[in-house]
């Protein structure tokens, strides 16, 4: 078959309602409510589809995910009445069932089903055809399709590959079977309100954060009971293949079935997908004894870009579909009173901007515009400028192009500048976790800072910020605690030995030593060393050259000082910059980025950044490691005397003056790094530092920075560097 044709249908929508009685209420909590009949139309179905439910290939109806999670089921009838098929349309008769008994209290008619309005999308028709069945599942696995928890690189587990009999091809298939993850949702009683069951009727599943909290749970101790809901996670990542979820669950004997959100889409599906289980059996089952049962299907690819594994792994980004002209393309749509657009799925809607943007009818405005932009279409809709259209040819292929995002990429807000951190909360809670910002080295508050990286590297529905630079044409994302270009990301990540370069920004400095011990330390660590500066003139401006030169990755942690005549830098490759008046913050970031202090000749700023290091090290906050002075002139021989005389009078403790080492040249200096990380054990023996202060400063730092900077590895020197030999 040539010609992969499409085996979803575009949404459907409740066309009617069968008569119900009005304020009738539910059944008690231990069963499930009365469902509601309703006939169901799947609007412009494809020749394909129509004809293959003609041909009576199988199919079933999949309900809307947003519905599923809350606990409400929609399928088809049991009678197995076919469907009817009218010009293009598809009518279905089908039911409406509440599973969550919690659904029903705080309704004045006690029975959520009431919710239910004509009109209200409601689904999709699928063909599990079996001319597109994926017979060898292996052929697919770490390619296109990722299953299970990750052990090491390129190994997971978690899952088993079975074989069956297809009935209608007769062929012998594979098909999957998946544990659980463990973690659960669990609803809030007390944030359930008819307002916000509504919301996830009529906008979907990023109106379910309001009223759920995801928890850890132990699988092999907790159960799922007679008639009780489970909504859970599994772990899988889709390239361009179909995956869809057997309505019955393993073991089968225990009458666990998966609710009618079945279907997981290409590319829009990666790591964790969420299960909805009920029992409607009448034996308690353990949740690490369940089994999600999947089968495979080929689609055709959307994509415009090449199929890249850890693209597929770890979901397409804007960044990874669009060129940085296409990027600035999207700017251009942006009203002139707007707060800023909202693309979902090729939809765009603008926020206006309100006389107040910090009151609180912009928040309405912006819950209005984000319902808005729920509202599916099954044609693309180009955005509109102040109430015009905007007629371009590249908007249209642009939008094709992003017809593949999913996860935190499927909503995305864009706009000129960075609004404000109760905005970003608004719109996180709406479900967009995307933000793109046009916006030329833009410096932030301490807090907003601290929030982005919260956010972005949170462990569930992380964010990602971006931010264009349309004077250099370039798109960069937020990683760590500083924006750099995506490409980079991999770079920064295998850093081991990050070196914060202090010194002097003046002309008067000599900087010729910091220069030789740079070129010696990337001859002997290559990618395995970073260096953090202040993104700033003199010093850190030479570093960050050299950096360039020997292709190390360089981070400059910056600040508005521009009256101070200190420009920053724009040729790092990682830069945050902090606004005026934030000294104390910027040097804290640097502490926690880098675990090894180059202190250079230099002036009062360097005086204190090393009293800072120093100090930082006494309460353990960062790992013990040798504060090198590159002092080719004495500059700081009364410093070290100074740290001697506090440990003599006990003022602080005895081992500090042994981490300072003076160095009057770069062999010197070289000599001393590597001998420390090649065996750091040694150097501490070697150096009389207590064992005890060691492990401290290990876990503390290593938490502090993990907590910090959202990083999963944090280098505190309690491991050998075996190829480093002086």
């Amino acid at each position: 078959m040539n010609t992969i044709p499409q085996i979803i249908s575009p949404d459907g929508y409740i066309h009617s309602i069968k008569d119900r009685k009005v304020g009738e209420p539910a059944k008690l909590a231990k069963e499930p409510s009365e469902p509601i009949e309703a006939t169901f139309c799947f609007p412009s179905v494809s020749d394909y589809i129509r004809g293959a439910i003609s041909e009576g290939k199988p199919y079933f109806f999949v309900g809307r995910s947003g519905n599923a999670q809350i606990g409400v089921k929609t399928d088809q009838n049991s009678s197995g009445k076919m469907p009817t098929i009218e010009n293009q349309d598809i009518y279905i008769d089908g039911q409406i069932q509440n599973l969550n008994p919690l659904l029903d209290k705080g309704l004045q008619t006690g029975n959520v089903l009431e919710l239910f309005k004509k009109g209200d999308e409601i689904g999709r028709l699928v063909v599990m055809d079996p001319e597109l069945r994926i017979y060898d599942v292996r052929h697919y696995l770490h390619k296109r399709l990722f299953v299970g928890r990750e052990i090491t690189k390129g190994y997971y587990e978690g899952f088993e590959i079975h074989q069956e009999r297809d009935p209608i091809s007769g062929k012998m298939c594979d098909y999957i079977t998946i544990e659980l993850e463990p973690f659960q949702y669990i609803f809030e009683p007390y944030a359930i309100t008819p307002s916000s069951i509504n919301a996830v009727i009529k906008e979907g599943r990023s109106a379910l954060s309001k009223i759920r909290s995801r928890v850890a749970v132990d699988l092999n101790r907790e159960v799922l009971k007679p008639n009780e809901l489970f909504v859970g996670d599994i772990k899988i990542s889709l390239g361009d293949v179909y995956a869809i979820i057997d309505a019955v669950v393993e073991p089968e004997s225990s009458r666990i079935e998966h609710l009618p959100a079945r279907v997981l889409d290409p590319f829009r599906t990666f790591r964790d997908r969420q299960v909805e289980l009920y029992n409607f059996g009448d034996t308690a089952i353990k949740l690490s004894e369940i089994k999600i049962r999947i089968r495979f299907f080929r689609t055709k690819n959307p994509l415009t870009v090449p199929l890249e594994k850890n693209k597929v792994k770890e979901g397409y980004r804007i960044y990874d579909l669009l060129t940085n002209s296409e990027i600035s393309n999207l700017f251009r749509s942006i009203g002139s009173n707007s707060l800023g657009m909202i693309l979902n799925k090729g939809n765009f809607v603008q926020i206006p901007q309100a006389q107040n943007p910090e009151g609180e009818a912009q928040f309405e405005i912006i819950k209005h515009a984000v319902v808005q932009s729920s509202s599916r279409k099954s044609e693309l809709v180009l955005p509109s400028s102040n109430g015009v259209e905007i007629q371009n040819g590249e908007f249209r292929k642009t939008l094709q192009k992003l017809s593949v995002l999913g996860g935190i990429n499927s909503r995305v807000f864009i706009g000129k500048s960075y609004p404000s951190p109760e905005v970003i909360n608004a719109l996180n809670r709406s479900g967009i976790r995307t933000f793109l910002i046009d916006s030329v080295t833009p410096s932030f508050e301490d807090d907003y800072v601290k929030k982005m990286i919260r956010l972005t590297h949170a462990d569930h529905s992380d964010c990602e910020f971006l931010r264009y630079d349309s004077e250099t044409d370039k798109l960069y994302t937020f990683y760590h605690g500083c924006f750099m270009e995506p490409d980079d990301k991999e770079r920064f990540d295998k850093v081991r030995y990050w070196f914060a370069f202090y010194g002097s920004h003046t002309k008067e400095a000599d900087n010729r030593l910091t220069i030789d011990l740079i070129n010696q330390l990337a001859a002997k660590l290559g990618d395995e060393m970073g260096i953090a500066h202040g993104g700033g003139p003199g010093l850190m401006k030479e570093s960050n050259d050299l950096a360039r030169k020997h292709n190390i990755m360089s981070v400059g942690v910056a600040i508005d000082l521009e009256g101070e005549r200190q420009l920053s830098l724009t040729t790092c490759d990682g830069l945050i910059k902090y606004k005026e008046g934030l000294r104390l913050a910027r040097q804290d970031h640097l502490q926690k980025l880098s675990n090894l202090p180059i202190i250079n000749t230099g002036g009062y700023g360097s005086a204190e950044e090393l009293a800072i290091s120093i100090t930082s090290m006494k309460i353990h906050e960062n790992p013990l490691a040798p504060i090198i002075l590159l002092d080719p002139d004495n500059l700081w021989s009364h410093a070290q005397k100074q740290t001697v005389e506090i440990a003599d009078r006990k003022y602080g403790p005895s081992f500090i003056p042994n981490l300072i080492k003076s160095c009057h040249t770069a062999d010197e200096a070289l000599k001393e790094i590597i001998q420390f990380l090649a065996n750091p054990d040694n150097w501490y023996k070697k150096n009389k530092i207590p064992k005890e202060h060691i492990e401290i400063s290990r876990v503390k730092s290593r938490r502090i920075r993990q907590e910090m900077l959202g990083e999963m590895y944090v280098e505190v020197f309690d491991t050998p560097n075996s190829r480093l030999k002086f």
